[in-house]
């Protein structure tokens, strides 16, 4: 699996780049991201960790957005990659059936 892999993508009229840092990493984000003394994550503790952690170019923060729709939809990109869901999927190995009966 490659590590520090990097995905581009145009939203709303921005290419923004996004990179994989691992699966340890987004594991290690959602871990910082509950509410001490919950089972809750906090939707904001995410939205700044992919921000500064995850979409590489352009910087930006949460207040760099004009709505919650636009912000979302870089979250859910960066969210993505950051799990390591970018990738084609691969073909499986083992036997394949040939033929028919």
């Amino acid at each position: 699996m490659e590590k520090f892999k990097t995905v581009k993508k145009v939203i709303d009229g921005v290419e923004y780049t996004a990179q994989f840092n691992g699966l340890s990493a987004a594991l290690e984000a959602v871990d910082n991201s509950y509410i001490d003394g919950s089972s809750n994550t906090s939707s904001l503790k995410m939205a700044k960790y992919i921000l500064e952690n995850v979409i590489v170019a352009p910087r930006a923060d949460i207040d760099s957005f004009e709505s919650a729709d636009k912000l979302n939809n870089v979250l859910d990109f960066g969210r993505e990659v950051m799990q390591g869901n970018f990738r084609e999927p691969e073909k499986q190995s083992g036997s394949e059936e040939k033929g028919s009966k």
